[in-house]
C-alpha cells in the first residue's frame, strides 16, 4: 500500500473501489462483443452455405442449359390437329383466319412441329403424295363430304410459316391461299428484313441460274445481293435451304455462305426458326415413340393441367394432341389401326378449361392458344 509522509503523518492512500455498476457494465460490454463475434461467425457460415448453394444450381442450370433444345426453352414442343375443324368456315376469307390462328399460336409459343391428321380415317397415301408432289390443286371446298380440310390447313400452314421474300417461287398461285394474303403475318423471328445483317443465318430459295458443275448455287435470301453458295451437292431451282452467311462485304458482287439447317440456326442464335408442317392419315400415324418423350391429349373428360407432371430432364419431347368437333376419343375410335382406349394411347388426358366455359362450343383454334397458354405456365414452373 502506497503511503506518504505529511506534517509527521502518515497517509494511507485509499484503494480505488469498483462500483456494482461498472462490473455490470463490463461484464454486459463482455458478453455484447461475445455475441456480436458468434453472430458473425453464423452470418459468415450461412453466406458460405448459401454461395455453396448458388454454385451447384449455376452448375445444374449450365448443364440443364446444355442439353437444350432448339430455341432458348429447355423443352420441345409440337401439337396434332385435326384439319377437319376449317369444314366449319362458310368462306374462304373466315377458313384462311381460322387457320392463321392456329399458326400464330405456333409462332408465340415456339412449335417445332404442326402435324395434320385426318380424324375420320380416309386419307389414302396417294392423296398426300399428290399434296406433296404439288398435283393437289384445291378444287373442292372442305366439307364433311371429304377430307380437303386438312390439305388447306396444311397449305396455309406452310405458306405463313416461309419468309415473305421466298415466298413468290415456292408458292405459285393456289386456291388455297386465296385469302390468306389478307390476313395478319406471322411476324416470326426467323422472317428477317431485307436490311438485317445481325443475324448470320437465312432462309433463302435455289435460283435457276446456270453455274459450273460441282461449284455451287446461286440463292436469294431477301437481301440486295444474290448469295453463291459453295456447295457440292446440286439443288435444284425453287428449292428453299437454310445458309449461314460467311461474306457479306459492301464491296463484293455477291455474297457468299455455306449450307446449314434451322436446328444450327436455332442453336446459334437462340432465335424461333419456324415450324414444320406433317400430314397424317390417321391419328395413330401421329403417333411416334421415338419421336416423343410425353404425349398429352386434349379432351374435357381429362384432368387439369396442374396436375401434369414431366421430367424435363430425361423427357424434352412434348406432343399435345387435340381433337375436332366432336373430341380426341371420337378421332380415336375413328382409327382402326388403334385397339386400345384413351387412356392408354395417350400419357395424360388434360382438360384445357377444367373450370368450364361460358360459350357453349369452344372453336378448335380457340382451344388451341389455350392449352398452349396454360402448358407454358405449367411447364415455366417446372423449370422454375
Amino acid at each position: 500500500m502506497e503511503q506518504r509522509i505529511s506534517h509527521g503523518r502518515v497517509h494511507k492512500k485509499k484503494k480505488e473501489k469498483v462500483s456494482f455498476n461498472d462490473l455490470t457494465w463490463r461484464k454486459k460490454k463482455e458478453t455484447l462483443k461475445e455475441q456480436r463475434e458468434q453472430k458473425l461467425v453464423k452470418q459468415f457460415e450461412a453466406s458460405k452455405v448459401a454461395q455453396e448453394e448458388r454454385t451447384q444450381h449455376k452448375e445444374e442450370e449450365e448443364a440443364f442449359a446444355d442439353e437444350k433444345p432448339a430455341g432458348t426453352t429447355p423443352f420441345s414442343l409440337s401439337i396434332a390437329i385435326p384439319g377437319s375443324f376449317l369444314n366449319l368456315a362458310q368462306c374462304d376469307e373466315l377458313r384462311a383466319y381460322m387457320a392463321v390462328q392456329v399458326a400464330r399460336a405456333a409462332t408465340i409459343y415456339r412449335l417445332e412441329e404442326i402435324i395434320v391428321y385426318d380424324e375420320t380415317g380416309r386419307m389414302k397415301q396417294e392423296e398426300v403424295d399428290a399434296y406433296w408432289s404439288g398435283k393437289w390443286q384445291g378444287d373442292l371446298k372442305p366439307s364433311e363430304r371429304n377430307i380437303e380440310g386438312n390439305f388447306h390447313l396444311a397449305k396455309i400452314l406452310e405458306y405463313l410459316e416461309c419468309p415473305q421474300y421466298i415466298r413468290k417461287p415456292l408458292f405459285p398461285f393456289h386456291k388455297a391461299l386465296r385469302s390468306v394474303g389478307l390476313l395478319h403475318p406471322l411476324d416470326s423471328a426467323h422472317h428477317l428484313k431485307a436490311t438485317d445483317f445481325t443475324v448470320p443465318y437465312r432462309e433463302g430459295v435455289v435460283l435457276d441460274k446456270p453455274c459450273k458443275k460441282g461449284r455451287g448455287v446461286y440463292v436469294d435470301v431477301g437481301l440486295d445481293k444474290e448469295l453463291f453458295l459453295e456447295n457440292s451437292t446440286p439443288f435444284p431451282p425453287a428449292t428453299r435451304i437454310t445458309v449461314e452467311l460467311t461474306e457479306t462485304g459492301e464491296d463484293r458482287r455477291l455474297y457468299k455462305g455455306r449450307l446449314a439447317n434451322a436446328k444450327q440456326a436455332r442453336d446459334a442464335t437462340s432465335l424461333y426458326w419456324g415450324y414444320s408442317v406433317r400430314i397424317a392419315k390417321t391419328l395413330g400415324e401421329v403417333m411416334d415413340r421415338k419421336k416423343y418423350d410425353v404425349v398429352l391429349g386434349m379432351t374435357p373428360n381429362g384432368g387439369s393441367m396442374n396436375d401434369v407432371e414431366i421430367n424435363l430432364m430425361t423427357r424434352k419431347r412434348i406432343l399435345v394432341i387435340f381433337g375436332g368437333v366432336q373430341g380426341v376419343e371420337a378421332a380415336l375410335e375413328g382409327d382402326e389401326t388403334v385397339s386400345v382406349p384413351a387412356e392408354q394411347f395417350f400419357d395424360q388426358l388434360v382438360n384445357p378449361l377444367p373450370f368450364g366455359s361460358g360459350s357453349r362450343s369452344e372453336r378448335v383454334e380457340e382451344t388451341v392458344l389455350i392449352t398452349l397458354s396454360n402448358l407454358s405456365l405449367r411447364l415455366s414452373q417446372m423449370i422454375l
